[in-house]
């Protein structure tokens, strides 16, 4: 599993702001998932876009997980949004899936697909607290020779996962976020997640970040203080891959009390 969206929340641009670091977070992995199959035991076919699941959070985390399929018009919190190909070569090992070429195939085929499923503006996009996860096949899977890899839509909370708009085409396409789907932060969790679990920043604009190649964090912080509103005291910088994808705004957070 990884959630690819956030790049860094990075330190002060100016002289109140907490220096809150949490780091590139693509790569994730837990290795719940590993465990064969018992013998016999039938092989899960190949995922499919446009299913529903409804998982918790320690599947949210897993290397593989196949969930329980449920209708997408019931309550769910995860939905296939693409399913790929693993780049020729690739092995059920962490190393292998997150070798530099497999994870820029991987993390760019989720990125775009989430910006597909959400719409709206890349400033809506980034405030929001929905981001990605993606699964590799099982050991039972891989050994049928099955190489696919499934990006899902997922909106996490603190220790849980949200339920998803229920057969919304578009999850931000003409609607304002919400407590339930705006990004907010804390000093120990990492990445933006759903402002409905305690928290201590608060998304409250993006901003676009010039330039072609990917940025320093020196740089993005002069475009924080530059452009971000004054009571901003953390942000969330796009990930190179994300970067590379057309993604080159930065989040601006606000501290709160909840």
């Amino acid at each position: 599993m990884t959630r690819l969206r956030a790049g860094a929340v990075a330190p002060a641009q100016k002289p109140m702001m907490l220096p809150l670091v949490l780091g590139l977070i693509v790569g994730v992995f837990s290795l719940i998932g590993l465990t064969p199959a018992p013998a016999g035991a039938a092989v899960a076919s190949k995922p499919k876009v446009g299913t529903c699941y409804n998982y918790g959070w320690q599947a949210y985390q897993a290397m593989s997980q196949t969930g329980k399929k449920v209708s997408c018009g019931k309550a769910h919190t995860a939905k296939t949004i693409a399913v790929g190909k693993l780049l020729s070569g690739t092995t059920r090992t962490e190393a292998s899936i997150l070798r530099p070429a497999s994870a820029e195939h991987i993390s760019k085929t989720c990125i775009r697909a989430l910006k597909a499923k959400l719409g709206s503006t890349y400033a809506k996009r980034n405030q929001s607290a929905y981001t990605t996860a993606f699964y590799v096949p099982n050991a039972a899977q891989f050994k049928a020779g099955q190489r696919w890899f499934r990006c899902d839509v997922v909106l996490p909370g603190k220790g849980s996962l949200k339920n998803l708009p229920t057969n919304r085409s578009k999850f931000l396409e003409g609607v304002a976020l919400t407590q339930r789907t705006r990004g907010c932060l804390s000093g120990k969790l990492l990445g933006p997640y759903s402002c409905l679990s305690s928290h201590s920043y608060k998304s409250i604009s993006a901003v676009k970040k010039s330039g072609t190649a990917y940025p320093s964090m020196a740089s993005f912080q002069r475009a924080v203080a530059k452009k971000c509103p004054s009571r901003t005291r953390a942000f969330v910088a796009p990930s190179k891959y994300e970067w590379q994808t057309g993604d080159h705004w930065v989040v601006c957070f606000a501290k709160t009390s909840k």
